[in-house]
């Protein structure tokens, strides 16, 4: 869907270089620590609605990538722990989908560049940030649900529209100093 994940696209998804500086929400000495995930992308790039995983050297951020009108931006998420009873189901805000209480944590984004600034802003995702091969994987469930790629084909349009959406409000309050 997204034009900047497409094979043959002047942007290479996997220059690291390319990502970091799309990063709006940090400054440039945190910018440099940013590394990419060891594993490939499944599905690949190209058939994603936006770029994310966590940080392999730092557990606890995540960085989250999407096109919003022609330019690639992406913000650093962090972690948050909290206490979810084991009997309780989650869902995700950008797949929608519930989920044990384990596959599902609070993640906030850094609203200011200053160092003594704390602002965030946050919300409930999948831990892996992977919900692109939840929902591209969905199947109708009963005879009365769409064909299956009508079924992902719309999941995948609100998936990008919420993850678009998530990543502007965190720029839009980001701020300088």
């Amino acid at each position: 869907m997204s034009k900047l994940f497409t094979k043959g696209d002047n942007l290479d998804p996997r220059s690291l270089t390319t990502l970091r500086s799309a990063l709006g929400n940090i400054d440039a000495s945190v910018r440099r620590t940013v590394r990419m995930p060891a594993h490939s992308f499944t599905p690949p790039v190209q058939e994603r609605d936006y770029l994310g995983w966590r940080d392999p050297s730092a557990p606890q951020r995540g960085y989250l990538f999407v096109e919003r009108d022609g330019a690639l931006e992406g913000i650093m998420l962090t972690r948050t722990r909290t206490r979810t009873s084991q009997q309780r189901a989650v869902m995700c805000e950008f797949c929608r989908l519930p989920r044990r209480f384990e596959q599902v944590a609070l993640f906030s984004a850094p609203t200011s560049l200053l160092k003594r600034d704390q602002s965030t802003f946050g919300t409930y995702l999948c831990v892996d940030l992977d919900c692109n091969a939840r929902v591209n994987a969905m199947r109708p469930v009963t005879q009365l649900d769409p064909p299956a790629e009508v079924l992902v084909a719309a999941r995948r349009t609100e998936l990008a529209t919420r993850a678009q959406a998530f990543v502007a409000n965190v720029l839009s309050k980001t701020t300088t100093g």
